[in-house]
């Protein structure tokens, strides 16, 4: 008896702890919420996925692969795949001004700044690289160009 308990202990801790595959929501509306309640930056991509051209490949998104290291790059972002062929998918295309695809955007930790964004087709080494990159959801720093010069309006319309 105790045999069985043990066995059945470890089994639901195994299922447990088993990688899960990445889910992606469908509805961007949900995605940018949920991304607003919480601390991960948002991945959208936004495709055809129909159109071998203007689609991103399936192997990047690990839809159905939990064990893989394009899945594990997933961890930190929540996720939003819409297929742009449907109205909802061409309102959300519209509003990223997105005329070609895929179309990838990555959006802040706090779901108010675009801080990634790209159209075309992803090289596994790209999006590797891309999703490295931004996963901690922070917008990167601009430093202001140091002007050695004190600044004054009148002194600058005189130089052109």
């Amino acid at each position: 008896m105790i045999n069985y308990l043990a066995t059945a202990t470890l089994a639901i801790t195994m299922i447990a702890t088993a990688p899960k595959a990445p889910q992606w929501e469908h509805s961007y509306g949900k995605a940018l919420e949920a991304t607003r309640a919480g601390q991960d930056p948002l991945l959208v991509v936004l495709d055809n996925p129909n159109n071998d051209s203007a689609r991103i490949e399936p192997a990047l998104l690990s839809e159905n692969d939990a064990s893989g290291e394009n899945s594990k790059l997933l961890t930190p972002y929540r996720l939003c795949h819409v297929d742009v062929t449907t109205d909802y998918g061409k309102k959300v295309a519209q509003a990223f001004h997105a005329s070609s695809f895929p179309h990838v955007a990555i959006i802040d930790k706090t779901g108010s700044v675009v801080i990634f964004e790209e159209s075309g087709k992803f090289s596994l080494e790209h999006w590797k690289n891309v999703l490295a990159s931004h996963k901690s959801g922070e917008r990167p720093i601009v430093y202001a160009e140091v002007i050695e010069k004190p600044f004054c309006p009148n002194c600058q319309r005189s130089q052109f």
